[in-house]
């Protein structure tokens, strides 16, 4: 019997910092518009960014960010 070792790496994503946003929205924004976003999948997708387009206009409002329409 041999005992053979190696080494294997897994990859663990990194939590998104906020120079990422940006970046991963506008992935977002192309899945969605490519279709690669399945229609059931778009109410969960809703209520995810729901509380975070809220949070993003209670801090426009006294950080001078642009407001969204």
């Amino acid at each position: 019997m041999q005992v053979v070792e190696r080494r294997v790496e897994i990859r663990v994503p990194l939590e998104p910092t906020r120079r990422d946003w940006p970046r991963l929205l506008g992935e977002l924004a192309g899945q969605l518009d490519d279709g690669r976003v399945y229609d059931r999948d778009m109410p969960a997708l809703g209520r995810a960014l729901d509380p975070v387009l809220r949070s993003y206009r209670r801090r426009a409002r006294w950080s001078g960010a642009p407001d969204l329409p």
